[in-house]
Order: C-alpha cells, then structure tokens, then sequence
C-alpha cells in the first residue's frame, strides 16, 4: 500500500467519523484493492463509542425547535440508537455554507440552518442521513426531491437554491423561513374562518402550480407548512412526490406513503393508481377543517384506526364542532373531503376561486348538497348506529306484515316486541352520542355490545324463539363485534352472548320443563366460543401487522 492510498484511507475514515456519505464507490473505482480496508474501517467505526453529544439548545440558550421551526415535514426527533446524531457539523464549512444549528430531520434528511457566504443569506440545508441510515433508495428520492423542487417558482413554494454534493454528501440548499410552521400555529387553536380560508387559498394556489408542472405533493399537511413573519404559507418538503406524467417504481410501488389524518382515502387504501392530483385536494380540506376546528378530520389512536376511518368514515360537520364556521366555507371544506375524488373540487384553482368568493362575500359555485348526499355522510359518519337503525326498522316492518296478515301472535305480544325494538334503536341513538361526546368511548363500546346482546336475549324470551331460526343473531352479533378492531371487546360480546343464551335455555326449561336437544345447544354455545375465538385471532393479527408498520421508519 502506497503513500496515496494511505491518504485515501485516512479522508475516508475522517468522513466516516464526521457522519459524511464517504463516497466509498469513488475510491474503489479509484483503487479496487481497496474495498477489503474499507469495509474493515467501516466495521470498526460502528463498533467505535458513539461520538460525543453537542450541547441542547437550551444548555447553548438557544431558542427551542418549535421557536425557530424553519423546515416542515419532519417529525420530532427519535433520540434512540437508530436515530442518534449523524451530522455533527454546527459551526463547520460545507463549500460556501457555514452551517448554523440543526433544524430538524426525519427518516430520509437532516436540516441545517445555514449561511451562504457569498451572498450572505440564510439557507436550509438539506442532507441526505449518512450511509450506513441512507438505502440507494432513499438517495434516489432524495435526488428526485431536489429535481422536482428546483424548477418551480411561486410565492407560496419554499425555493430551491441549488442542490449538488459536498465531499460526496447529497444536499441541497432552499429557502429559509423564519416563522414557525402551520402546525404550531394550530397548536394555539382554532384560527378564524376568514383567516383560514386565506391561507388555504395560498397553499391551494401553490398546490394547483404544482400540479401545473406535473406534479402530485401526496404529503400535505400543516407541518409541511411553513409561516413567515407576516402568516404568509410556504409548501415545503417534497419527499414524497408523484409525476402525473410517469412515477418512477420507487413511488409506484403501492405502499402507502404520507400521514394518516390528512391522506385521501384511496391513498390510505393503498390504490396507487388512483392517487393523483385530486388526492391533494382531500390534504387541503383536512388542513382546512383542522384551522377551523382545531382537530384534523381523523384521528384515533393509532395510525391503523386512523386509517379505517379516512377509508370508511365521514368526518363531523364542522359547524356542529364550532358554530362560527360559516355554512359555506362548511360546504367548500366537506367538498373537498369527498370519499369519491370525482366529488371534490376538479382542481385546486377551482378550490382557490370559491375560496376567493368566500374571501368576496359572493355566492360560492359549490352547490349545497341534497338529501341523498347528507344521507350518505350520515351513514358513513355513524355507520354502527345507521346500521342497527336499518336493521330494527327492517324487523320492525317484517313483524308489523306479519302480524297484519297471519295474526300468529297477540296483540299484545306484538306489542311488546315492537317497544322492545323501539327501545333498542333509542339506547343505540344514545350510545352513539356519548362515543361522539364523551372521552370514554372505549367504555361506551362495551356498554353498547352488552345491551345488544341483553335486548336481542330480552326478545328472544318474550318471543319463545330458542328453538328458531332467528337464533343465528347471537353469532351475527359475536361477528359484528370484531368491526371494532378491539380483542377485548370481542371476547366481552362472546362471553355476554354465551351467558344470555345459558339464561335463554334456562327460562325455556323452567317455562317447559324439559329442554330436548340439549346436545344441539352445547354444539351452538361451542360454536359462539370458537367464532369468537376466530375473530379476535384476526383483529389480533391487524393490530399485530398495525403495531409492525408503526415501528418501521418513515418512508
């Protein structure tokens, strides 16, 4: 080995200590007998102490990360092994950069704040994570971010400065905003309608220039956006995006890609082929409906519910949230959220003009939706009451013909079994206000499922049904449960539906005083057990699965 390659060695070795991509595919092409010494420096650097800490923020008195937010769209720092610091660069020179502070980093980059000194203005700067974090895959949609940011120019789009490599590090440097982002300042509440709607239309503007040039965001949501010291929104990181012309395989993949609370639903369901630019639009009614109400549209507690909820459900009108809300920027707002994206808006500058007549006091073009259109929010908003509602008014009918024409049963008798049903449908109206009103909604699920069961065992006695064929609600109702996605909640219904059976054959034999086939009903109460069983095996696999992609690093 030569003097030269001594030298070699020992800049590769700084760079790997640095946290700097080391541009090891350069000095083996320079040199292949190299590869054996650079991989072994590798392995030492990794089994090498961590590198010592920078001092916090607030040891250096400095302003904290919400304070001086200057890049959106990344999460808050994970301090665990696989996420510690890489880049230890405050305060060194990158080329013409002298870098300032870290701003942020996310799964992909690292921020820095930094000064471009021969021009004297701040930047972000942007870095891909060193090596050993950054897959070939991550390089490429980083390289893809710089290139379909670059381009565009508009007043409410984070500029883009110039992007290249330093010492083999993939960067590129944008504009710099001093403000905090649209999260924080929706951390301080809910915003009023008029100044909601003004930002909104800023971003929607900045979102249809987008779209203009053939691209797709797929990743809007209030961290992404960023404030200057006037309020005026800046769309910034591009990590994800999509080019209507032609997606490369790195974004076609059908892996779903964003944050839950304001994916569209057929992003969230993983159509790839279906996200496009009207997949925006749906981002930019749930930050809307966030600024005027203070919460995004969806939100539960984990990403997995999240999701079933953009995918099935309707979100709460945002007027019975917050009655100032004007009933138009209502109808603008729950247009945009549409399950079907031939619904919403065609483009975000259709989005941007009724926005504008908003701001103008002028009649929106968004018409006011009709019965048909309210009824199917309603039900995709609370669809465990819409349906016991149409399930009861069913039996309801079926009980009412059939009392009107065979007279099988007394009046009185029929009677009773219509209150019964009537009841039901009042305590399930209640059940579902007290989960849409009460922060123990996991307790009102179990309240729920017992008196479904209680009811239905209630009509099954005064009906001397046991031996019928409506018996199969019991399992129905076992089944039902697992909607839920909650395992204690579906063995809580099976062991209700066993008991209220027992109590069923019980009453039956006092009543009778022989109860024939009692093999038939062991087999029956087996069979609830084991439907039970088998529900809760897959609500507790989909969890399993959820828990799986919650752990795995952001895309």
């Amino acid at each position: 080995m030569n003097e030269e390659d001594v030298s070699l060695l020992d800049a590769y070795l700084g760079n790997l200590q640095s946290g700097i991509r080391p541009g090891k595919e350069t000095l083996i092409a320079k040199n292949p007998q190299l590869a054996g010494a650079l991989h072994c420096l590798e392995l030492l650097e990794r089994m090498a102490p961590p590198h010592p800490q920078p001092l916090s923020r607030q040891e250096r008195g400095e302003a904290s990360e919400d304070e001086r937010a200057t890049v959106a769209g990344l999460p808050a720092r994970d301090t665990g092994a696989g996420q510690r610091l890489e880049l230890q660069l405050q305060g060194s020179d990158l080329g013409k950069y002298e870098v300032e502070c870290e701003l942020g980093r996310g799964g992909m980059g690292v921020v820095f704040k930094a000064r471009q000194k021969d021009l004297g203005r701040p930047v972000a700067l942007k870095m891909i994570l060193s090596s050993h974090l950054a897959s070939d895959e991550h390089l490429e949609r980083f390289q893809d971010e710089a290139k379909a940011a670059a381009g565009l120019h508009h007043p409410n789009l984070v500029a883009i400065y110039e992007a290249g490599q330093i010492n083999g590090q993939p960067f590129f440097a944008m504009q710099y905003v001093s403000g905090p982002s649209l999260a924080k300042r929706i951390r301080q509440g809910p915003v009023a309608p008029e100044e909601a709607a003004r930002i909104v239309l800023a971003i929607a503007q900045a979102v249809d220039h987008l779209h203009q040039n053939g691209i797709v965001h797929r990743d809007l949501k209030p961290s992404n956006i960023l404030l200057d010291e006037r309020g005026t929104p800046f769309v910034t990181d591009f990590g994800l995006v999509k080019m209507l012309t032609g997606d490369s395989h790195r974004t076609s993949t059908g892996v779903i890609v964003g944050t839950p609370s304001y994916m569209a639903p057929e992003q969230a369901a993983g159509q790839k082929q279906k996200v496009g630019a009207l997949s925006d639009l749906y981002s930019l009614g749930a930050i809307l409906y966030e600024l005027l109400t203070g919460r995004p549209p969806f939100a539960a507690d984990s990403p997995l519910d999240t999701l079933v909820q953009v995918i099935e459900s309707e979100p709460v009108p945002p007027r019975q949230l917050r009655g100032a809300v004007p009933r138009e920027l209502e109808t603008i707002c729950l247009r945009v959220l549409e399950k079907n994206p031939a619904d919403r808006y065609p483009s975000a500058a259709a989005l941007a003009k009724d926005l504008e007549h908003f701001l103008k006091n002028e009649e929106i073009e968004c018409p006011t939706p009709g019965i048909v259109n309210r009824l199917t929010r309603w039900t995709r908003r609370e669809p465990a009451l819409a349906a016991r509602l149409v399930t009861l008014a069913i039996c309801i009918g079926v009980a009412q013909i059939s009392f009107q024409f065979f007279r099988t049963i007394p009046l009185s008798l029929h009677l009773h079994i219509l209150g019964i049903l009537a009841l039901w449908g009042l305590l399930s109206a209640v059940c579902q206000r007290l989960m849409r009103t009460v922060s123990w909604s996991d307790d009102v699920r179990f309240l729920w499922a017992g008196l479904d069961v209680v009811l239905y065992t209630w009509v099954m006695v005064v009906d001397e049904a046991l031996l019928s064929p409506i018996i199969i609600g019991y399992p129905l109702l076992v089944a039902a449960s697992g909607l839920w996605f909650r395992v204690p909640l579906v063995w809580f219904t099976t062991a209700i539906a066993e008991a209220s059976y027992m109590v069923l054959m019980l009453e039956w034999w006092v009543r009778t005083g022989a109860l024939e086939g009692l093999h038939k009903h062991i087999m029956l109460l087996v069979g609830l057990a084991m439907l039970g069983f088998i529900t809760s095996y897959q609500v507790n696999r989909v969890r399993a699965l959820s828990r799986f992609y919650e752990q795995r690093p952001l895309p």
